[in-house]
């Protein structure tokens, strides 16, 4: 019973952050920008980083990292409207940039390596309330404009509320985790043609995903945000067998 309360800060995070990761992830599948996400994360953390070089405080870390977040938005929204073709390859030339750039400015940082590994694999499991407030209240008001108003803040805002939600998911899950949340149920269910029934299954397989991963995590010491990342891959087909 302990285990479950110490894991229980990590899977409230994590399943908030399903709900809008869901509808968000199908959008950028639908859009052919797969690697939007990545680069998303990847310039967020980055803005994190500087911040903390800096010792601004957690607020303004925040701060930074979103304002990073919007910029990015900004500059791929402009891209997929007029060079909607090498879009993809843009976006991954500045996943590249952003990536090298932060190894760089770390490089001689005393715990530059430890800071990869934060931007990479998410600290989750050492999530507290506090943490699952704020994210919660980010995570929960994006889907309730997302499903009460789509054609607006799921098309039009789209690259605004992917930055928001980015900037917050990452700074607790990691670039890996927020890649796989967002864009392994949107590809898993892909086929499916009644969106109801896709977004369920994407919610279920999440959930188990998420549930698996931070217990194996647990148990065998591992590091959270990767375990989860292969609980939700293999969950997913699981579901899919289920639902057939």
């Amino acid at each position: 019973m302990s285990e479950l309360l110490i894991l229980l800060p990590a899977l409230t995070i994590g399943l908030l952050m399903m709900l809008i990761h869901v509808p968000l992830g199908q959008e950028v599948l639908r859009r052919g920008i797969i690697f939007i996400d990545l680069t998303l994360a990847q310039i967020a953390a980055m803005g994190a980083i500087f911040a903390g070089i800096l010792e601004l405080g957690r607020f303004y870390s925040q701060a930074t990292a979103l304002t990073f977040a919007l910029i990015g938005g900004l500059f791929f929204k402009v891209i997929e409207k007029h060079f909607k073709e090498i879009a993809e390859a843009i976006i991954g030339c500045t996943f590249v940039l952003s990536a090298t750039l932060v190894i760089l400015v770390l490089a001689g940082h005393p715990h530059g390596a430890e800071h990869i590994n934060d931007i990479l694999s998410g600290q989750l499991l050492f999530a507290d309330w506090e943490k699952v407030i704020f994210a919660g209240t980010v995570f929960m008001t994006a889907t309730a404009l997302i499903y009460a108003k789509p054609k607006i803040f799921l098309k039009k805002y789209f690259y605004v509320v992917l930055a928001v939600v980015i900037t917050t998911s990452v700074q607790v899950c990691g670039v890996y985790l927020v890649f796989a949340s967002l864009i392994f149920p949107a590809v898993a269910t892909s086929y499916m043609k009644n969106e109801r029934k896709r977004r369920l299954t994407e919610y279920a397989g999440e959930t188990f995903g998420f549930v698996f991963g931070l217990m194996i995590s647990y148990y065998f010491d591992l590091p959270t945000g990767p375990a989860v990342v292969w609980a939700i891959s293999l969950m997913m087909p699981i579901c899919l067998i289920m639902k057939r």
